[in-house]
Parts: structure tokens; C-alpha cells; sequence
């Protein structure tokens, strides 16, 4: 445990083997096994630890809490859930059961949900500074920004040096569009703990919202995220219908469809070009960006020498490869489930191979209804591929 606090997982983790050589069945040190995994990013072989200490003390809490960290680190929310509810049901007083808990229902967009979490984690602790941040995060999405102002305050007055408060004061500063207050507290939060996932990422959409363009995008997002899922999915289509029938705001409407699927990648590419913003960037972040600038690149490149009536054939590789842009992007966003994630790479390559069969058969007169079928069933596809993402 000392080793843990203390950040040496890799140590940690060579002293619970030994115990766990000498008792195999000792539960605790399975789950203590588990946290260190989970520090070490090892998280399948963590959670198989902590369900290993749940089968043998299913009456013990902690290990709960564990799975639900293991889930939740892995994208699968409704099972997270459902361990730290279990881990509330066998100890209901402790604060970080609630905390965890605030967090999955915040990632939901259920603020108010998060909230009754957070502050039923300060009736055990009125002074555990991760609930206050998340009460505070909670409230401004609520548009009660003077407490979540108040509930940042009184937790940095407990702990100054809390890099989780400092980067939740810099997400409440971020979707309020104070982008400059955000970047020093994200700051803050990296130089105390230089480690932090959740103070980098604040941080590189801190970067990104000094573009007004991107600004703006970031609190029509937070607009959308407050109405709801349902909500939002209507908002989407009815204005897909309006634009149907209004068709003057076409170039209103097709630079926020741009921006909703690309924004990410494009303006990560843009702090590629940044030494500051580089640095700051995941690998995740990086490949994604330069993986859409590199298709972007390539299918704009071929649509454009198929306008020569020598090389005209090269045109449906280009559609091709501008369709695989969208599901391409998917594929390569961080925080995504397995599931999303694989669908997305067979829709891309299916994208690219029927832009590749439409080029060849472009080439071979004789085939010309099957090449008018082919380009129908990548339209098709491209079309089914959006609309499907959009509202699953």
C-alpha cells in the first residue's frame, strides 16, 4: 500500500506476487494486485485479479471498486456501474464509492445524477475535494456557475495543491469559454502532478479553443450536451430537415457537420505545428490527426487530377478514400469501446476497396453498370455508415 501512495506500482506489484506465492487465495492482496495493475495500465489482467478477490470475498467492497476503475478505464460504462453500485450496497459511507459513481453518470450527460452522487459523498466527507470538483462540474453544467464557482473554492481551501481540483476548475473555466483561466489551471494541475490524463486532455482542448472557430464549436457542443441525448439527436435531424427545405443555410449547416466529425483531428493537426501544443498531445492524438490529414490529403489529391480526362478514373479512389475519412476518424478516437472502434476500420476499408473496384471498372467500358453499382453502393454505405454513428 505504502509503495502504491507513493507511485511505484512496478514494486508494488513484485511484493502482493510474493505474498500471493505464498497464499494464492488471499483476497486482499489480489485486489491490491489489481490497483497496482491498474496503475500500470495492464487493465485486463487487472480486472481478472479483482474478480479473482471478488470470487474469493464477495462480501468485501474494495474489490468492487477496483472492477468498476477496470471497466470504466476500458470504455464499458454500464458495467462500472453496476460494480461500484455494488461496491455502495456493501459500504454506502464511503466517499470514493460516491465519487466514482458522480463520474459515471457525468460521463452520461445525467448532471443532475452526478450531483446527487458528489453530495452524497460530502455528507460522509464534507471536505473530499473530488466530490467538491465534481459537484462543482456538476453545477455549471446546471447553469449554477456562482456555486460551482463557490464548490472549486472551498475545495482548493482544503487542498491547494490537488491537481484534480485545479483540472476541474479548468473544465467549468474551459466550457464556460474562459479558455485563458482554463490553460493556467490545467497547468497547475500538470505541475503537480505531471501524469494526469484528465489535466493533459483539458489542456489540449485549452490549446485548441484559442481558435475562435474551434471556440465557438466547443460551446455549441456543451449547448448540445446539456439538451440530452435524445434531445440532441432531434436537434441534429430537425435541422438536416431545414436545411432541406431552406436550403440558404446550407453554409451554415455543412461547417457544423464538418466540425462535428473532423474538429478534433483538424485542430490537433494544427497544434502539430505547435512545439508547445506537440508535447501535449497523446499518441492517440497524433496518429488520429495525422491519419486524417494523410487521407484528407490523398483522396483530395485524386478528385482533383480525375478533373484530367486521362486520369478520370482516379476519381472514384478519391470518393473512396474521402468516405473511409469519416469511419478512419472514429476508429482512431481515444476513449473509444472495441466495438465502435472494429466496426469503424471494416467500414473504412470497405469504403476504400469499392473507391479501388469503382477505379478499375472506371477503366473498362464493358462494366459500366456494374461501376454505376458499385459507386451507388459506396454512397449507400457512406450514407448509412453517417447516419447510423450519428443517432447509435
Amino acid at each position: 500500500m505504502l509503495l502504491l501512495h507513493q507511485g511505484r506500482a512496478e514494486q508494488a506489484e513484485q511484493e502482493l506476487r510474493r505474498v500471493l506465492q505464498h497464499d494464492p487465495n488471499d483476497a486482499l492482496a489480489h485486489a491490491w494486485l489489481g490497483m497496482a495493475l491498474l496503475d500500470l495500465g495492464r487493465l485486463a489482467e487487472a480486472q481478472q485479479h479483482v474478480e479473482t478477490a471478488i470470487g474469493l470475498a464477495p462480501e468485501y467492497d474494495f474489490p468492487y471498486y477496483l472492477l468498476s476503475l477496470a471497466h470504466q478505464r476500458q470504455h464499458r460504462l454500464t458495467e462500472a456501474q453496476q460494480a461500484i453500485e455494488q461496491a455502495l450496497a456493501l459500504d454506502p459511507a464511503d466517499p470514493n464509492y460516491h465519487h466514482v459513481l458522480g463520474l459515471l453518470r457525468f460521463q452520461r450527460g445525467q448532471w443532475e445524477g452526478a450531483l446527487r452522487a458528489a453530495e452524497a459523498g460530502l455528507q460522509s466527507d464534507a471536505e473530499h475535494v473530488d466530490c467538491l470538483g465534481l459537484r462543482g462540474r456538476c453545477l455549471a453544467r446546471l447553469g449554477r456557475t456562482p456555486e460551482a464557482n463557490d464548490s472549486l473554492a472551498q475545495a482548493l481551501r482544503y487542498d491547494p495543491d490537488d491537481a484534480g481540483t485545479h483540472a476541474d476548475a479548468g473544465w467549468v473555466a474551459l466550457e464556460a469559454g474562459r479558455h485563458r483561466q482554463a490553460l493556467d489551471h490545467f497547468r497547475d494541475a500538470l505541475r503537480r502532478q505531471p501524469t494526469s490524463n484528465y489535466a493533459r486532455e483539458g489542456l489540449v482542448e485549452a490549446l485548441k479553443a484559442r481558435y475562435w472557430l474551434y471556440r465557438a464549436f466547443l460551446r455549441f457542443t456543451v449547448w448540445t450536451e446539456n439538451l440530452g441525448g435524445g434531445t440532441r439527436r432531434l436537434l441534429f435531424l430537425g435541422l438536416y430537415v431545414l436545411v432541406r427545405f431552406v436550403p440558404v443555410l446550407l453554409p451554415l449547416y455543412l461547417p457544423l457537420v464538418f466540425m462535428s466529425w473532423f474538429a478534433d483531428p483538424m485542430f490537433n493537426g494544427l497544434l502539430l505545428l505547435n512545439s508547445y501544443g506537440r508535447h501535449a498531445l497523446s499518441a492517440a492524438q497524433r496518429r488520429q490527426a495525422l491519419v486524417f490529414a494523410g487521407v484528407l490529403a490523398g483522396g483530395g489529391v485524386l478528385l482533383a487530377l480525375s478533373s484530367i480526362d486521362s486520369v478520370a478514373w482516379l476519381g472514384p479512389m478519391g470518393g473512396g478514400l474521402l468516405a473511409a475519412l469519416f469511419p478512419f476518424t472514429v476508429a482512431l478516437r481515444p476513449n473509444q469501446t472495441a466495438r465502435r472502434t472494429r466496426w469503424a476500420w471494416v467500414a473504412g476499408v470497405a469504403f476504400v476497396v469499392l473507391g479501388i473496384a469503382g477505379s478499375v471498372l472506371a477503366l473498362a467500358a464493358p462494366a459500366a453498370d456494374l461501376y454505376k453499382g458499385v459507386m451507388g453502393l459506396l454512397l449507400v454505405g457512406w450514407l448509412a455508415y453517417i447516419w447510423i454513428t450519428a443517432l447509435v
